[in-house]
């Protein structure tokens, strides 16, 4: 049986073979990225040491790259590993592609609006300083109406932004790269600009 199932991964991530590799140029090998991927492919959230786990990576290596602000990325190799481990023997491709293809649409429509909106939002940024409630502010006006309603809970804006969490700035990085990281795909340059130009008024 163990013979059967290695050989039907095999043929699954075979044919699989362009999306991964797509997904993880697009990536970057990035775990957060691989972990959100998996979450869906598991149907629910799976934590960071799960996700270490099926990439072979040591927890508490890749935990101290995080809190030393230099976040670790998997291989390729790692990645077509760890997709191949999660493949059981009733799984079709069909279960898998549309996954994957979510995922890489999302990369791109990411790379979409950065490229297309950036240097407004750098501008956006200069002309606030960098205050992180002015950010929050933004951010809340590209919510959903029901999260418009409740606010901003206190101290995530400074969590989103990856930041002290007594800290009242935050660097142009931070808050383009907590933006990028953020998109959805429905987040698309019509939606975004006209709430950026108001804030950027």
């Amino acid at each position: 049986m163990a013979t059967e199932e290695a050989a039907h991964a095999e043929k699954i991530v075979g044919e699989l073979r362009g999306d991964i590799i797509k997904f993880y140029e697009l990536s970057k090998g990035s775990i957060e990225a691989i972990g959100l991927l998996f979450s869906e492919m598991a149907k629910q959230p799976l934590p960071p040491q799960v996700i270490c786990q099926i990439l072979g990576l040591d927890e508490e290596t890749v935990k101290a790259a995080f809190e030393a602000g230099n976040p670790p990325v998997a291989t390729q190799e790692q990645l077509i590993d760890a997709v191949q481990k999660s493949v059981d023997l009733e799984d079709t491709v069909d279960m898998y592609k549309p996954i994957f293809s979510r995922h890489i649409k999302r990369f791109q429509n990411a790379e979409e609006v950065m490229r297309e909106l950036g240097p407004q939002m750098t501008e956006f940024h200069k002309k606030v300083g960098g205050n992180v409630d002015s950010i929050a502010a933004f951010f809340l006006d590209l919510a959903p109406e029901a999260s418009r309603a409740q606010g901003m809970p206190p101290g995530m804006i400074n969590a989103l932004l990856r930041i002290d969490p007594s800290a009242k700035t935050c660097q142009a990085e931070d808050f383009l790269g907590c933006f990028e990281r953020n998109l959805d795909l429905s987040d698309t340059v019509a939606v975004i600009r006209p709430v950026l130009d108001r804030h950027s008024k």
